[in-house]
Order: structure tokens, then C-alpha cells, then sequence
């Protein structure tokens, strides 16, 4: 079998764990094709020759093409199908039926439902995956982004303070919720998702501090922490995330 792994840069923790993995086990096959911030190639889909679907917002520094025939299945990895991408609309846009709603625009349930559901029906993660599963009939599989660490939560500096803000004003649920029920619609579509190891996750909704890649105790000016890095994982996290997807696609592969 050979996997393609189309994402962001949370496939920093997955990578070199499958490939030092794969150094020593030549069935675990994949290809890479990772979205670079200084990328310059826009991520193309082929089936053989033929160019099926291409993303100018979607850049890669290299493997931007991926042939939809060379792979046995695909995992999209990320993308900002994620809590952070909804947490981050709390400031401006919220439901009339959520409890911190001072300072923002109050929407409607149906008004609040249809936002959010644009936000993620738009995101990098569900473009790619419909495009992929529009001109293949192999098995895709969505990895969740992983939950935001936890010591986000008392952090105002950086404008990182709306985390602390959804938590303080009882908000989080409500978020989750949403978000619970748009994983769910990837489900009900035929994706199958490959949920963040539950032992890594914190309360409410948060990951665990030590499986990120900033260290608190680190605080120098140039540290991950000090910059506010809440959202990239260690190798920890990409050894029990690897292990799950080698679990999950045996079931997936009928295997």
C-alpha cells in the first residue's frame, strides 16, 4: 500500500516519524505534499497527465503535483478544518445563544449555522478532499488538526487572547459542539476520520501541553512558546497519531 499525505505543516510530526518507521518497513509507502508558507508551486491534482484540479492558494516548496493513480488511499492532514479556524470568528461573529456575546455581531442560530458551515465547506481540507474524491474512488481519510495546547488559555499577548476569552465566557462547549458536528458531516459524506488520540487531549478541548512543540519552560525571545506557537506538535504526538493511522487503515482497507 502507498499512502498519499496531502497537508500543512502539522504533518511536521507525522513525517519523520512514518519515515523512520518506513526505513525498516518497506510496505509503509507515502508520499509528501505539504503546504509551505514560502511555497511557490500551486498543489496540483493529475490523474496520469492529465491535470484534474490545481489550487493557486495552496502553495508547496516541492512535490506539488500529486498523480491520483500512484497512491492506494489518501489522508488530508489539517488544513484549517479545525476548532482554531471556528475560535477564531468568536471575536467578531456569534450566535445570539452564546453566553459571552458583548462586543460582537449576534447572529441567528440559522444565520450562526450557516457561517460556520461556509467556513468549513470553504476550508483547504474540505477543497482537497472533495477534489480527490471527485476523480478517485479510492479511500480518503481526513486526520484532525490537532487541538490547540492547552497554556493558550491564560495567554492575552500575541492577540492570542480569544481563547481565553471563549473559556472565560462558558463559550467553549458550544464551539466544540459546532465543531463535533462538522467532523461528523465528513463522516456522514464517506470520509472517515482519524480522530486526535483522546490520552493527549486536555479539558476542554485543548492538547496536553507537553506534546507541543513549544516548551513553557522556555521563554526566551526566540523560543516556540514566546511566539505563541499553540498548534505544532512533537514527536510524542506523531508517534501515537502514526500508530492510529496504521490502525485505522487496516479497518479502512478491509485489511
Amino acid at each position: 500500500m502507498k499512502l498519499c499525505f496531502i497537508g500543512d505543516s502539522h504533518l511536521g510530526h507525522i513525517m519523520p516519524v512514518w519515515k523512520a518507521k518506513a526505513a525498516t518497513n518497506p510496505t509503509m509507502q507515502a508520499g509528501f505534499h505539504i503546504e509551505r508558507t514560502y511555497g511557490t508551486l500551486p498543489l496540483t491534482l493529475q490523474s496520469g497527465s492529465t491535470k484534474v484540479a490545481e489550487f493557486p492558494d495552496i502553495t508547496c516548496a516541492y512535490s506539488a503535483d500529486v498523480d491520483l493513480n500512484s497512491y492506494d488511499a489518501f489522508i488530508v492532514f489539517g488544513m484549517h478544518y479545525s476548532l482554531t479556524a471556528l475560535a477564531k470568528t468568536h471575536a467578531k461573529y456569534r450566535s445570539a445563544e452564546n453566553k459571552g456575546n458583548n462586543g460582537a455581531y449576534l447572529l441567528s442560530k440559522p444565520a450562526y449555522s450557516a457561517m460556520t458551515d461556509e467556513l468549513f465547506q470553504f476550508s483547504k481540507a474540505k477543497r482537497v478532499i472533495d477534489a480527490v474524491r471527485k476523480n478517485s474512488n479510492l479511500p480518503v481519510f481526513y486526520a484532525q488538526q490537532p487541538m490547540p495546547l492547552e497554556w493558550i488559555i491564560g495567554r492575552q499577548d500575541r492577540n492570542l487572547g480569544f481563547f481565553k476569552s471563549i473559556v472565560d465566557s462558558d463559550d467553549i462547549d458550544q464551539l466544540l459542539d459546532t465543531y463535533g458536528v462538522m467532523l461528523n458531516r465528513l463522516e456522514d459524506e464517506g470520509v472517515r476520520v482519524l480522530r486526535q488520540p483522546p490520552q493527549t487531549l486536555a479539558e476542554p478541548g485543548f492538547t496536553k501541553s507537553h506534546y507541543g512543540m513549544a516548551d513553557v519552560e522556555d521563554q526566551t525571545p526566540e523560543s516556540p512558546y514566546t511566539k505563541g506557537d499553540y498548534f505544532h506538535m512533537n514527536s510524542h504526538y506523531g508517534e501515537l497519531v502514526t500508530q492510529d493511522i496504521l490502525n485505522e487503515l487496516k479497518i479502512g482497507m478491509g485489511e
